[in-house]
């Protein structure tokens, strides 16, 4: 025998349906009784005309009542259940334990269809509604229009139930569209289906679009409008609405005016209403008053929306009008400020610079143990194939090198390649006639001249292997070895340098390969750079044990990537181990945003995150005080405004600011990361160099960042006057969006060139800055004379105004014969060193003053860190060149800025402040 099964959906929800399936008997016999069995994805949950005679999961076994269990020939019966879960047919039909193809329940879809509106009356919609096959029974689904951009207006709603007879499968829905004459666009209604009985539902949805046959290409549009705000007066933003051409019949449009920048009741008033175009008319115009006033502030606009048209369409319904500021705008004032200095006294310096370089734990330290912080300059050129230092084409070698020395720098990093030392490579670039003892030399016998004199100008060389093969920048391939120079000759010539300079104390250290970017931090292998280090560096200290090694770190550890360089933080699990103790300095290298826009770089709050990307890679070195830290190469031209974000940070971190909060974070005692910045230099085309151009004149910008960072060691004992910063701030009233400049000079008057060292150039403040600081150095002595003052003058600002732009520096004299008129107070400590404070009232009035304190080191050994403890009744509202670490009510403990945090033997710190309350020289009282 054989059998059909349909399934179909009456109607449906979010959680359910109700279905039925019809058994047909495609037999010329009769059917006395039925079973069927399916497996459903859905869950019966009650079920008529039939019973279910078992369920294991989506599996059932129904069969008929006593009443309809007799199927007539070619005959059907049905069911019907309410079912949980989606109404998706069910499969593997049995019927009377035969297998029966399911056909699928015919599928409704209904048309989409188009109507000319017409002038009057009405004209249909005509929808087709098909069915997917013919049916043997009758299908009925519902029908409802809903509206669209036509509404009940436009068209006559209708709903009901369509039905097909057996073997139908194709009706037409009409509805009606009423007509009319006016000029609008085309408009549409939907009729949907639902609730099928005996099919499905396919395209459940038709548009009908009614087609406008009127008066066509009318429309409405409005300009914008731009004009300067003014500053007096009465003024109106002017809206003009055009109709594309002249109408027969009346058009009409609303209008209202709606906030932007500019906001109603300030800048404008508001304004609503409905223009009405008769025949023949084409603009309409609506004015708006305009707010004045003389503040400077930027454009502003605000909007002007037509709606609802009548008799047309809208092209443009949306105007916006700008109003230019026109008020000049203020300029920044440029401040700066008076200046109180002690002058101070002779002192004896030297000591720190001795002989060969050990390490002491994240410490630098000379032959003697004292503090020996590198901090200097790279000077390439030895690496390229010029096999000679740049520069050298205008100037001489040893008047670039006092330039050096005269700047504050006590250490060159001087790069070469393996190249240099091949008989073929010879020098070339050197103007002779400038540089008449490099004649006829080689690239190492020029190497030994600039050795020479960096002796006896007391700057220390840190010798850098910088590529392989001759050339510029990093090596090609990343390693410290190619074809041509093999590892082996890379440790021949680390050996051969090593022995030249043994018994040279100027020599202090071997950077053994500049940025190993492509070599891996351990694991074994010809590529594993911390096994090559190893290598290299117990065959220089085999050479010469008294030399430093330097050991840069690579570019990705653990799937963490920095810079060429300077990914140190493989050192946590695989530190270098050499067979000379106290010899290993981790070299990291470091760049700013205009090198390249490092991911780091474009997270919004950058700045607060840069020190924790430097403790990662490196500094965690420092902190943990593992090993010295020396940052070899970070540089800039200070162009990129990031790059001013970063200085800052990086420069606070290399002085002890470890998280970047404005604290110095580390250990009193301690100098900081060594460095030498890249370069000195012009011609490195991504940061420039400390030299301009010129190869003479230099970036003061840079300088002055660095001058907090820098370290001072002799090559002996020596009585000198002491040097004092009389430190002046140049202000700015307000933040500049612009780059502002101002050129700065100072003046003699009772002060001259003898008491303090002149100084001018050009400050520059970066968009967004709004204070810049220049020390000039204030010269100490031990002669008795009155106190003396030089200005410091500001002039040609651009992008600025001048306020206030002369300063006075006074020179306060802390003389013998002076202290009748001076409030001393000694407090030697049970050891060395001791601290004395001498306070100075510089002025006084009724309700305070302001006080000058100079902290001396009266004992043997340098103070670093220092602070002193202040005792007074006094509020003290404003201090410089010091800073306030604590205090509670009249108790203070008054800290060293970072640049002024060191104290030799000797010399002396000045810090100034300004108190509220009645100043006298017993107001004081400092502990230490």
């Amino acid at each position: 025998m054989a059998y059909e099964v349909d399934f179909g959906v009456a109607d449906s929800w979010a959680s359910g349906f109700t279905g039925s399936i019809t058994v047909r008997n495609a037999n010329p016999a009769a059917a006395n009784g039925w079973t069927v069995e399916f497996f459903a994805p859905f869950t019966i949950t009650s079920i008529w005309s039939a019973e279910i005679v078992s369920q294991l999961g989506g599996y059932y076994v129904v069969r008929n009542l006593a009443w309809n269990g007799l199927i007539a020939a070619n005959g059907s019966v049905d069911f019907g259940f309410r079912a949980t879960g989606a109404p998706t047919p069910p499969t593997d039909y049995t019927v009377n334990g035969q297998d029966v193809t399911d056909a699928p329940a015919p599928v409704l879809s209904i048309s989409e269809t188009t109507a000319i509106e017409g002038n009057s009356g009405t004209s249909p919609a005509g929808f087709t509604v098909t069915l997917s096959r013919a049916s043997t029974e009758s299908v009925t689904v519902a029908f409802a229009t809903a509206n669209g951009t036509a509404v009940a207006g436009d068209y006559v709603g209708r709903s009901g139930t369509m039905t097909f007879a057996p073997g139908q499968t194709s009706k037409t829905l009409n509805v009606s569209v009423r007509g009319d004459t006016l000029v609008e666009a085309n408009e549409n209604f939907t009729v949907k289906l639902s609730n099928a009985v005996g099919a499905t539902i396919g395209k459940a949805t038709g548009t009908a679009t009614i087609i406008n046959d009127d008066a066509a290409g009318l429309s409405l549009r409005v300009a914008d409008v731009t004009l300067t705000e003014g500053t007096g007066g009465t003024k109106a933003a002017v809206l003009t609405v055009t109709l594309s051409a002249p109408a027969n019949g009346a058009v009409a449009v609303s209008y209202q005016t709606g906030d932007g920048t500019a906001v109603a009741g300030a800048d404008f008033t508001a304004m609503s209403g409905r223009l009405t175009f008769n025949p023949g008319q084409t603009t309409k115009s609506v004015s708006i008053p305009i707010a004045t006033d003389g503040v400077f502030e930027a454009n502003e606009t605000f909007k002007f929306t037509l709606t609802n048209p009548s008799g047309a369409t809208l092209s443009r319904a949306q105007a916006t009008v700008t109003l230019t500021n026109d008020d000049a705008a203020p300029l920044p004032k440029l401040s700066v400020a008076d200046v109180i200095v002690i002058e101070g006294d002779p002192v004896t310096t030297g000591g720190g610079g001795q002989g060969y370089f050990r390490t002491q734990g994240n410490d630098i330290v000379d032959a003697a143990g004292n503090d020996a912080k590198l901090a200097g300059v790279n000077w390439f050129g030895m690496e390229s194939t010029r096999y000679a230092p740049d520069g050298l084409h205008v100037r001489n070698y040893q008047d670039m090198m006092d330039q050096m020395a005269d700047l504050g720098f006590n250490a060159i990093r001087l790069p070469f390649s393996g190249q240099l030392f091949d008989a073929a490579s010879r020098p070339n670039g050197i103007d002779y006639a400038l540089n008449p003892d490099l004649f006829g030399l080689n690239g190492l016998r020029i190497m030994d001249r600039i050795i020479d004199y960096a002796g006896e100008i007391g700057i220390k060389i840190i010798l850098d292997h910088h590529r392989p093969s001759a050339g510029a920048g990093a090596s090609e391939n990343g390693l410290w070895y190619d074809a041509s120079y093999t590892e082996a000759k890379w440790i021949a010539n680390w050996t051969m340098l090593a022995t030249r300079y043994a018994g040279d104390s100027t020599v202090i250290g071997a950077d053994l390969h500049n940025e190993p970017h492509k070599g891996i931090w351990g694991g074994g292998g010809a590529t594993d750079w911390a096994a090559a280090a190893e290598r290299a560096g117990n065959a220089v200290l085999a050479a010469n044990p008294n030399l430093l090694i330097f050991v840069e770190g690579v570019e990705s550890y653990q799937g963490n990537y920095y810079w060429w360089g300077g990914n140190l933080m493989g050192v946590k699990n695989r530190p270098i181990q050499l067979d000379v103790a106290n010899r290993v300095v981790y070299s990291a290298h470091d760049y700013p945003n205009s090198i390249y826009p490092q991911p780091w770089f474009s997270d919004p709050n950058f700045a607060n995150t840069l020190p924790a990307k430097f403790d990662q890679m490196w500094g965690y070195i420092e902190r943990e005080n593992i090993a010295p830290v020396f940052l070899g190469e970070f540089g800039s031209k200070l162009t990129d405004p990031k790059d001013l974000v970063w200085l800052d940070k990086i420069t606070d971190y290399l002085a002890g600011d470890y998280d970047g909060n404005g604290t110095r974070d580390m250990p009193a005692g301690e100098q900081g990361v060594n460095w030498t910045w890249w370069s000195w230099n012009p011609n490195s085309g991504d940061t420039g160099g400390i030299l301009k151009d010129d190869w003479r004149s230099v970036h003061e910008n840079k300088v002055a960042s660095l001058v907090p960072l820098m370290f001072d060691f002799g090559t002996g004992a020596v009585t000198t006057d002491s040097v004092t910063n009389a430190t002046f701030r140049v202000t700015l009233s307000a933040a500049s969006a612009n780059t502002v400049t101002v050129n700065y000079a100072t003046q003699a008057a009772s002060a001259t060139a003898s008491d303090f060292t002149p100084v001018n150039g050009t400050l520059t403040f970066a968009p967004g800055q709004t204070s810049k600081t220049f020390a000039v150095k204030v010269r100490g002595d031990a002669v008795f004379e009155p106190d003396e003052a030089f200005r410091f003058v500001l002039s040609t600002p651009r992008n600025a105004e001048i306020a206030d732009g002369v300063a006075a520096g006074r020179i306060v004299n802390d003389d013998a014969a002076m202290a009748a008129r001076m409030v001393q107070f000694a407090v030697g400590l049970p050891a060395e060193p001791a601290l004395s404070a001498t306070t100075t009232i510089v002025d006084a009035w009724d309700a305070g003053g302001v006080a000058s304190v100079v902290v001396k080191n009266v004992g043997k050994t340098a103070v670093k860190d220092w602070s002193v403890a202040l005792e007074t009744s006094l509020d003290i509202t404003a201090i410089w060149n010091a800073e306030i670490e604590w205090r509670d009510k009249g108790d203070y403990t008054i800290g060293a800025e970072r640049w002024n945090s060191r104290i030799a033997p000797g010399e002396v710190v000045t810090f100034g402040f300004q108190a509220s309350g009645v100043v006298t020289s017993d107001a004081f009282e400092w502990s230490f």
